[in-house]
């Protein structure tokens, strides 16, 4: 005779294998909403400017691996099409072919492009791996699934490719301790006044990270405000690139301070264009991103940072990118350029609406 946990056991097994089989299927949750809706804001900027740099590349090798870019771009934007269909959600307006010239010169060296496009691919392993965590249906974790194996895939290519044609700049070795050491002394986190403690090789890793971002940021506002075509936007992307050329002197002066070398920068891999090819708003809107996703990676620099000079430097820095993201805002909400996300009900209002 079965005793009682094996019925209970017996029983939930039953009762999953009924609820696998039903014809269940819930509603996309906000959280799965706001990664598809981001995504295709995301997807659609990055489509446009990986077909406009794609046309004007000379280098076979670059060329390959844009066309595999911008195929997985565009079967991203179908697949992201249907899942808002399917729960009758508007696709928004995003980006379309209006957002580019293709008659436009080139902008971009083909280094810089690679450049760009494996720093972008970063961005996508990062958001991919949220967004898997953040959903709970299945058809929407495989989805995002796919999409950060090509983001890896894409990441891992770029990357090889630039070491192949010598221009990626690897972190530097250190020498290994003779064995394990723990820490001893208040000294560690101390930074502020006196001497500091050498980097740790987190450290380095979080500041070189963020440096190459920078570093590739920069060299896109320089290029946007060469093109851009309304005096605010320009006036706008000219106080980003001061906030930009700030943040890369202090955090390759605390590299030079260990005689650790900084990446080179960027700029003179942009060319002479002047006319642009990307409408003001898909410029915006990728400084945007530029600027939002620095945050993020300044705060994880900082959290994994004990020095107190290292804290200090990077809420500098989330400090200078909050402003120019108020500034953003209202540069985008001025010019009626910001998408709004799907919002949630406004019971007050309902609430006073049924009364009238």
């Amino acid at each position: 005779m079965q005793n009682k946990e094996t019925l209970i056991w017996n029983n939930l097994n039953v009762r999953q294998v009924l609820r696998l089989s039903s014809t269940h299927h819930p509603k996309l949750t906000s959280a799965e909403i706001a990664g598809l809706w981001m995504q295709y804001m995301n997807e659609t900027a990055s489509l446009y400017m990986n077909k406009f740099l794609l046309q004007n590349l000379n280098d076979d090798d670059i060329r390959a691996i844009y066309e595999y870019a911008v195929h997985l771009g565009e079967q991203h934007v179908e697949k992201i099409q249907s899942f808002f269909e399917s729960e009758s959600y508007p696709i928004p307006e995003a980006f379309t072919e209006q957002d580019v010239s293709t008659k436009a010169p080139k902008m971009f060296s083909d280094p810089l492009a690679l450049h760009y496009l494996n720093i972008m691919s970063i961005h996508g392993c990062h958001g991919y791996s949220g967004a898997i965590t953040t959903s709970s249906r299945k058809d929407v974790r495989e989805y995002f699934s796919e999409c950060l194996a090509s983001s890896v895939k894409l990441c891992n290519w770029t990357k090889d490719l630039l070491i192949d044609k010598g221009i990626y700049f690897r972190p530097p070795a250190i020498t290994p301790p003779e064995r394990p050491e723990f820490v001893q002394s208040k000294s560690f986190v101390a930074g502020l006044i006196g001497e500091k403690r050498p980097l740790t090789c987190i450290e380095i890793t979080d500041i070189l990270f963020n440096l190459k971002k920078s570093i590739l940021a920069k060299a896109v506002l320089v290029a946007f405000h060469q093109v851009g075509k309304s005096s605010i936007v320009k006036r706008f992307l000219l106080e980003a690139i001061e906030v930009k050329e700030k943040h890369i002197e202090t955090f390759a002066a605390t590299l030079d301070d260990d005689n650790l070398p900084a990446p080179p920068t960027l700029e003179s891999e942009i060319t002479d264009t002047m006319l642009s090819p990307f409408s003001d708003r898909l410029m915006m809107f990728q400084v945007g991103f530029l600027f939002s996703s620095a945050m993020v990676y300044y705060g994880s620099g900082l959290a994994s940072s004990p020095r107190k000079d290292l804290v200090a430097k990077y809420m500098m820095a989330i400090g200078d990118d909050m402003k120019v993201s108020a500034n953003w805002l209202r540069v985008m909400t001025d010019h009626g350029w910001m998408e709004q996300p799907p919002l949630t009900e406004n019971r007050k209002a309902l609430a006073m609406a049924s009364k009238a």
